[in-house]
């Protein structure tokens, strides 16, 4: 697990560059803080069998106190934080708390009410409960605002919080040190998320990256951040959106011939993708300039892996169609890639703030600063690869994760620029399947980007595709 620290519970530290994305995002919803529900990271475990609550919730308790991020909070008045920029956090002495209930008849409605609640947020960014619909029969909720937890979080906590259920329990492997111990491994490395916020705040780290944000931000604006791609509904859109999805798929024979494309052009899946999708923009759209964005989960050292937080960053690769649509493109945006991927550690706000300027408090939307976004699942690269649910079993019971569905599609944007950044901003998501295609969906907003847009930029990423994919297209 990740060492505990000694720090005094006045201790105010900012955000890292990691939360600050997250808060931007957070903040782009109309309503009290926080409204946006899709922010929080929840899982729903399924424990059947006879659970000896006691060891849960001391097994609970160890596990929020050797992971910081999961005991910060907030600081200030609670009424006033969703008026702040840039908000600071202190660090609670004590583990989170773990609720009892009675789960009723009906759970799924009750899991997705208790996982949406708003967080007491200068309280804590946390909260579990622990709902027992039988003797035999429990599900642990617990619930994650993103500026403490991330896609990898999942895994890391679920794993530790085995580990340490096991060693309360007679018969029971493990130790208190988790899974890593358990099996006769080594330990996995100490590491404190607190220490990550401080290394970026010494005054050598602030000036090196000031300027290296300062340069970044003059990338974007000469390929055109904040120049929004042109919609069909003439002025400003609603702040309420409608979104629908337009499918995409590549058979199995022709992801196997792209791949032996990226090889032979020595670059990644993503980057031929990258290429093409930027390609296509541009052609319907006429440009020869573009940024795409996409999520990278920003766990840069072997220690990130073991560890509760929010590593995860929004970053911009910028793409320069003139290159063509050949090898030389390829090349283009693999080094396009690895230069984003550098650039994972420049806090989000800021650098939006310099690229397009802030209007009093507001908010920027994730994507603000690109015109698409591109991710891809199932392939090593910008997501951690997944792993098994069964990496983590408690002893004496069955365990399984409860599949957890929110509807967001209530959400109201907080200002014109968030609505007009989330209009704008095609969203292109692609997963690789285990029987090797490329399968998924573009997301467009319905009255800004209709589907004559995305059908026209989906003919010509398969184009594309298809000419990339044969011996004389690379």
């Amino acid at each position: 697990m990740t060492k505990t620290t000694d720090h005094s519970r006045t201790l105010v530290l900012p955000l890292s560059s990691r939360q600050e994305w997250c808060w931007e995002w957070d903040r782009c919803y109309d309503g009290p803080y926080p409204s946006a529900v899709s922010l929080d990271c929840s899982t729903a475990l399924r424990l059947l069998g006879p659970l000896d609550t006691g060891a849960l919730r001391d097994a609970f308790a160890e596990v929020t106190l050797h992971h910081d991020a999961l005991r910060l909070r907030l600081d200030g008045d609670r009424d006033l934080i969703a008026g702040v920029v840039r908000p600071q956090q202190t660090l609670s002495e004590t583990p989170l708390p773990l609720e009892e209930a009675e789960l009723p008849d009906v759970p799924p409605a009750l899991l997705v009410d208790l996982s949406t609640r708003p967080f007491p947020v200068t309280e804590r960014l946390g909260r579990a409960d622990l709902l027992r619909a039988a003797p035999d029969h429990h599900i642990l909720l617990t619930s994650f605002h993103h500026l403490v937890f991330d896609a990898a979080s999942h895994h890391v906590f679920l794993r530790d919080l085995a580990g340490a259920y096991n060693s309360r329990v007679p018969g029971g492997a493990g130790g208190a040190g988790g899974a890593g111990e358990a099996d006769g491994t080594a330990p996995r490395p100490a590491f404190s998320y607190l220490d990550l916020v401080r290394a970026e705040n010494t005054p050598r780290s602030l000036e090196e990256r000031a300027l290296r944000l300062t340069e970044r931000a003059r990338l974007l604006r000469a390929y055109g951040s904040g120049d929004l791609l042109p919609g069909r509904t003439p002025g400003p859109p609603a702040l309420r959106h409608r979104y629908d999805e337009e499918p995409f798929e590549l058979s199995a024979r022709r992801t196997g011939q792209l791949l032996h494309a990226a090889r032979a052009a020595r670059v990644s899946l993503y980057s031929l993708l990258a290429a093409a999708f930027a390609t296509a923009l541009g052609r319907h759209f006429g440009r020869d300039r573009l940024i795409l964005s996409t999520p990278s989960h920003g766990r840069l050292r072997p220690e990130h892996h073991s560890a509760i937080g929010d590593f995860a960053n929004m970053v911009q690769i910028p793409l320069d169609l003139s290159h063509g649509g050949g090898r030389g493109m390829l090349r283009h945006a693999h080094e396009a890639v690895r230069e984003a991927a550098a650039a994972v550690d420049l806090p989000y706000g800021r650098l939006a703030e310099t690229v397009l300027g802030r209007s009093g408090t507001d908010g920027f939307f994730r994507y603000a600063l690109a015109h698409a976004e591109l991710r891809l699942h199932g392939v090593t690269g910008w997501a951690l690869d997944p792993q098994g649910d069964d990496a983590f079993p408690m002893h004496g019971l069955r365990t399984d994760v409860l599949p957890m569905h929110q509807d967001f599609s209530r959400l109201t944007y907080a200002t014109r620029q968030s609505s007009d950044a989330a209009a704008a901003t095609l969203s292109l998501s692609l997963t690789m399947t285990p029987d090797g295609r490329l399968t998924g969906a573009l997301r467009h907003e319905t009255t800004y980007h209709g589907p004559h847009t995305a059908h026209s930029v989906l003919n010509h990423l398969q184009e594309h595709l298809t000419a990339l994919a044969t011996p004389s297209g690379a």
